[in-house]
């Protein structure tokens, strides 16, 4: 078994995410956003010079956007629009279930993952909050906890939950408009379009990044062995033969099967990312094909 995860040290993964940040970002430029002031193109009406429209004037409009020289004109009253500008808000949910950290490649790609989507929300210039989950607790995680790398302690306190518990993505107070970016292997029973609906609320967008090891996609298992429940650690003797083994693949690759249906119904990016490829490699597989993550 590896250590829990408040004992496994994150500088090298938080260090490598940093640094990935610098050639691959969020997909934080393909649509309008609505924020705090920033660099984006919103959704609404400011005062940037990026000039958007006309529209006539009405009580209560700023006199300063009027335009004279067509009221010289025509003698009626217009505005001249600017498309607004704002600050986007990303909101890192990061699964801290067991079976995140229970191989030891998988559990260094959960983490890049992580680290990279701070600082890629960071260079963007967005707005970055953190929360952890497992299974039905969340709690929120100030950027300084991150970067100190309290935050593993933080979830060394939650409870153990069942492993087939999902996570409380309903109940976690998310931002309006703000892009949701959901770190998870998934490996829970419940059906996907739940976890997606929780994430779209109040008109969000979300992203799916998926970590993966080859020990869970595709074992080599035959014999004997003894099963460890990642999530509380109970144990279980099994024999597996190439019976099992089948059942298991089958029931896996259904299991993501559904989720990739249900993202691209719903217009998520979905990806898994590999655990025991370099990162570059990895996210070229699915990420980047599916926009979940895109090149600097």
């Amino acid at each position: 078994m590896l250590p829990p995860l408040k004992e496994i040290d994150a500088g090298p993964a938080a260090a490598r995410g940093e640094a990935l940040a610098d050639r691959f970002s969020l997909p934080l430029n393909d649509r309008n956003w609505r924020g705090n002031p920033g660099d984006y193109a919103g959704t609404g009406v400011g005062s940037s010079l990026d000039f958007q429209d006309h529209r006539n004037y009405l009580p209560g409009d700023d006199p300063r956007h009027i335009n004279w020289q067509a009221f010289a004109r025509t003698g009626d009253y217009t505005l001249k629009l600017y498309r607004e500008e704002v600050r986007p808000i990303v909101e890192i949910v990061m699964d801290v279930s067991g079976s995140m950290f229970a191989d030891e490649d998988k559990a260094e790609r959960s983490l890049e993952l992580l680290y990279f989507s701070f600082f890629s929300a960071e260079r963007a210039g967005a707005s970055a909050k953190i929360f952890i989950t497992k299974g039905p607790l969340w709690k929120p995680v100030e950027p300084h906890a991150l970067l100190t790398h309290r935050w593993q302690e933080l979830a060394g306190e939650m409870n153990e939950t069942e492993s087939s518990t999902a996570p409380a993505l309903g109940a976690i107070p998310f931002r309006q408009r703000s892009l949701r970016v959901l770190i998870s292997d998934l490996l829970f029973t419940a059906a996907p379009e739940n976890s997606v609906q929780s994430l779209q609320r109040n008109h969000g967008r979300a992203v799916l990044l998926c970590p993966y090891a080859s020990s869970e996609s595709n074992p080599g298992w035959n014999g004997n062995y003894e099963f460890i429940d990642s999530e509380n650690e109970s144990r279980n003797d099994r024999r597996v033969d190439a019976s099992l083994l089948k059942r298991y693949l089958e029931s896996y690759r259904r299991h993501f099967d559904r989720w990739k249906a249900a993202a691209m119904r719903a217009q998520i990016p979905f990806a898994r990312i590999e655990s025991s490829a370099r990162f570059a490699e990895a996210v070229r597989k699915e990420a980047v094909p599916s926009g979940a993550i895109q090149l600097s």
